[in-house]
């Protein structure tokens, strides 16, 4: 729960470095007090000496403290010096340092864990933001030809990493962004944003761990919106309050080609390596009193992957990969929608990995391809970000499914295609205390193509015993019925209201 409460320094952090404003007449005093309302709204504790030169304001010795919930640790940010210059069009331009350093303290959370300390630096290549609009409407408009989170410094206990042991380099060109804000009875944002190519370097070799990680990696044509409604109340103190309050955000993200180059060296168990591209991702999330939704998902994906037990590269690639997931997180009298997606599309796998287990080539070599959608009805018993909920604190089951749509479950490969579909409702126990598993009522359509012929193929290559073939046979004998063309199946299972269980119309139970 402490990771959710403390949401509110990512939400901060992107509206105040790289945030933007419409034409009209507005003070430095009026920006500089919503930037420090807006932090102080999060959770942050700001301090800072202020200067009036004329219109323009100065802002010197600007730091900003949050302690984390249940002793988790410490994050404080020096912005160090802030111009706020009053321009002759009305806007306000924020003149800021070029590097801010960032310190996180994490405290252990275990009697034998070590406290981590590591300070980052957050620099700015000609970076340009303005203000404008009015106090209750504010737009900032931001640019930089480069920004950069760099590790600087790393202690776990008494020990402190240098960058050969412990290094992060992020760097982003092209950047900007437009943010407009409005405050009320609520403060409400929308944000959009580019960044043209995006850069990444990892490092991690702890002295006590003989493995050692480097990573590397990039995105091109990264663009961003998004929004949300920020309630005003102290954003560490209940998630659960903020979310009752109307505490509500979305985002999106996209991105053009991708690579990451993952080295693992591990002298115990050998050393791992990982090479990936990618030709797009997306990724949505959304959260509010309505629930938690998440879905995206990549495009033609390509991964070669050496380890030091395999004597090849493990290659494979995927035309499309998406998942969506959807779930309530507030309690409700009523079932709430939840949904679960999942994509792997055109999966191929190098004639390498099929030669380990069919090398005289019996089985199609087709694209596999995965799909699962399902969606449904759930009640939510205990508010899931309630860190003081019995379903958090007691290990108690959160909610009670009421209804199950499968509205697609396909899987195709080496030649077989099974497909299912089916709909149906529960009936929950009316004391919670018995743990029984709901009653489904409904059907459930079920058809396979080319199952036999396959299966006869693995119980050649002796990658099915000849027995187990044999009681699948008599199994899919007793629970299917010839569907249209060669080798097809189907099927129907049928729960009914009176706890049977029907197979193509005979009772199974």
């Amino acid at each position: 729960m402490a990771r959710l409460r403390s949401a509110s320094l990512f939400l901060a952090i992107p509206a105040t470095l790289v945030a933007q404003a419409a034409w009209a007449d507005l003070t430095p005093a009026q920006v500089w007090g919503d930037w420090r309302q807006y932090m102080e709204n999060m959770g942050y504790t700001v301090q800072a000496q202020e200067k009036a030169q004329g219109d323009d304001l100065t802002v010197t010795d600007v730091t900003m403290r949050m302690q984390m919930p249940e002793d988790g640790g410490a994050f404080s940010m020096s912005m160090g010096t802030l111009s706020f210059v009053q321009g002759a069009d009305g806007a306000v331009e924020i003149r800021m340092p070029e590097v801010m350093p960032m310190t996180i303290d994490i405290a252990p959370e275990k009697p034998n864990d070590k406290p981590v300390s590591m300070v980052l630096n957050y620099a700015q290549t000609a970076p340009k933001m303005t203000a404008s609009g009015t106090p209750e409407v504010l737009q900032y408009d931001y640019a930089a030809e480069q920004i950069a989170l760099k590790l600087t410094g790393l202690k776990v206990g008494d020990e402190s990493f240098g960058e050969d042991r412990a290094a992060f380099n992020l760097i982003g060109s092209g950047v900007s962004s437009r943010t407009e804000m409005k405050t009320g009875a609520m403060r409400s944002y929308t944000q959009t944003g580019r960044i043209d190519s995006l850069r990444y370097d990892v490092v991690m070799d702890a002295p006590d761990d003989p493995t050692a990680l480097a990573l590397k990696g990039g995105l091109e044509e990264i663009t961003f919106d998004g929004g949300g409604d920020l309630p005003m109340l102290d954003a560490t103190a209940d998630m659960a309050a903020m979310m009752q309050a109307g505490m509500a955000f979305r985002g999106g993200l996209t991105a053009g080609a991708g690579n990451a180059d993952v080295k693992v060296s591990d002298p115990e168990n050998g050393d791992f390596g990982l090479l990936s591209t990618s030709a797009g991702a997306k990724l949505n999330i959304s959260m509010g009193p309505d629930g938690l939704a998440y879905n995206g998902g990549q495009q033609d994906i390509a991964v070669d992957v050496t380890a030091a037990e395999m004597p090849f590269p493990i290659t494979f690639s995927m035309a499309e990969t998406g998942f969506d997931l959807k779930m309530p997180m507030m309690k409700s009298e009523e079932p709430q929608d939840f949904a679960f997606g999942l994509t792997l599309d055109q999966f191929k796998m190098s004639d390498m990995i099929w030669g380990i287990f069919d090398p005289t080539g019996q089985l199609p070599r087709d694209p596999a391809r995965l799909v699962v959608d399902l969606t449904g009805k759930a009640k939510v018993l205990f508010d899931m970000v309630d860190p003081e909920s019995p379903a958090n604190k007691e290990s108690k089951d959160p909610g009670e499914l009421h209804a199950l749509t499968v509205n697609k479950f396909a899987l195709d490969v080496a030649g077989a295609a099974f497909d299912a579909s089916g709909d149906f409702t529960f009936k929950n126990a009316e004391d919670q205390t018995l743990q029984k598993m709901p009653q489904p009522i409904g059907a459930l359509n079920l058809s396979l193509v080319g199952g036999i012929a396959l299966m006869e193929k693995l119980v050649t290559l002796g990658l099915l015993p000849q027995e187990q073939a044999l009681g699948a046979r008599m199994m899919i004998g007793l629970f299917t019925v010839p569907g249209e063309g060669e080798d097809a199946l189907k099927s129907k299972i049928e729960f009914t209201e009176d706890g049977s269980i029907l197979a193509n119309g005979q009772q199974i139970k």
